[in-house]
């Protein structure tokens, strides 16, 4: 019987390349060794982005584990990244107003990364889970790649909400290493789950409304122009990322004319709304649902922002009345748009 055929390589865009091989030298390792074993451009250790297949990626991180003999090589790479080395994305996030926007951003934009990695963002049953897979490949970008993205990714969350975030558990996608004691030690989760097949961690939703103390609603706007425009420049024609880009951009240009139906956004991007539907179903999400999640976004940015009336904010979104608008607020946020607007208030002068 003929063994299943292997799924083709991935090619993947990866900014851990570079600083990964000057964590290696920084230790005294042979980073010329790993450049000529995985046939690297000597340039790699400088260069802000290198494309290699995802097989070399995980074999190069698993050697540069031996060449630097840190077994936590991932954790403490994160821990050395500076401030500002995930460029929009990253900014984009420290606008935003609460820590839960900002996750919502880092799982929005995550394909500018990297069009093969998906990070999601779900709330639900008391906790707010960021999670980064990669469909088809179980173990995703490797023990030290998956490691890397999680405290990563908490670290910066720390930075921007407190350092006193904890996560009620963490998960990755490839096996228990020999040592778990560090990964314990840095993330502090009472639950710390292997061969998950996706990475990340659960944070309490009590936490999720913290305010950032970077917040910048103007330029917030700004980025968000920026980023929702590359993600239709980075899609391919028909590619996942251009469709929910352009769905996205058009649902939110007809909100102001009335809460939009799918037939108009369709007919916007020259397609039939059984087409539109279907593909958005082959992403795994629907025009509901992206209009939901859009308004959500956009009710609690101008809330906080405060610059707005309610029924300026409520028109904006498309609802033709206060009432349904602040209805809808309080199923997304559980209070008035009026305390949620205090309590973040509140909170950001104690910050």
């Amino acid at each position: 019987m003929p063994r299943p055929a292997r799924p083709p390589d991935l090619p993947i865009r990866s900014q851990l390349v570079g600083p990964v091989l000057a964590y290696v030298r920084a230790r005294g390792g042979d980073v010329e060794r790993l450049l000529r074993v995985f046939s690297l451009s000597p340039s790699a250790e400088a260069d802000p982005e290198v494309t290699v297949p995802l097989s070399s990626l995980q074999a190069l991180f698993d050697d540069a584990e031996r060449e630097a003999r840190d077994p936590f090589l991932g954790l403490n790479v994160a821990a050395c990244i500076p401030r500002g080395r995930w460029h929009l994305i990253e900014y984009s996030a420290r606008s935003a107003p609460t820590l839960r926007e900002a996750l919502a951003r880092v799982a929005r934009y995550i394909s500018l990364f990297s069009e093969h990695v998906v990070v999601s963002f779900d709330e639900r049953s008391g906790e707010g889970v960021i999670a980064q897979r990669i469909p088809g490949r179980p173990l995703c970008l490797g023990r030290h790649g998956n490691e890397f993205f999680a405290a990563s990714l908490l670290l910066q969350a720390r930075a921007a909400a407190g350092a006193d975030l904890v996560p009620g558990r963490v998960f990755f996608a490839h096996p228990a290493p020999p040592d778990i004691s560090e990964i314990v030690r840095r993330f502090g989760a009472a639950r710390v789950e292997f061969g998950a097949e996706r990475n990340g961690f659960a944070l309490p939703s009590a936490v999720l409304g913290r305010p950032l103390a970077s917040a910048d609603p103007a330029l917030l706007s700004l980025l968000d122009g920026y980023a929702e425009r590359a993600l239709v420049e980075r899609g391919g024609p028909g590619g996942s990322a251009k469709l929910l880009g352009q769905v996205r951009q058009t649902t939110r240009a007809m909100l102001c004319q009335g809460r939009p139906t799918m037939r108009d956004v369709a007919r916007a991007l020259r397609m039939s709304p059984r087409t539109l539907q279907r593909r958005l179903e082959d992403e795994g999400t629907s025009f509901q649902e992206i209009l939901e999640k859009l308004r959500e976004e956009l009710a609690r940015a101008h809330v906080v922002e405060g610059k707005m009336p309610l029924g300026e904010i409520a028109f904006l979104l498309g609802f033709a009345e206060l009432g349904p608008f602040v209805r809808a607020f309080r199923r997304w946020t559980g209070t008035t748009p009026a305390a949620y607007r205090a309590r973040h208030l509140t909170a950001s002068i104690r910050t």
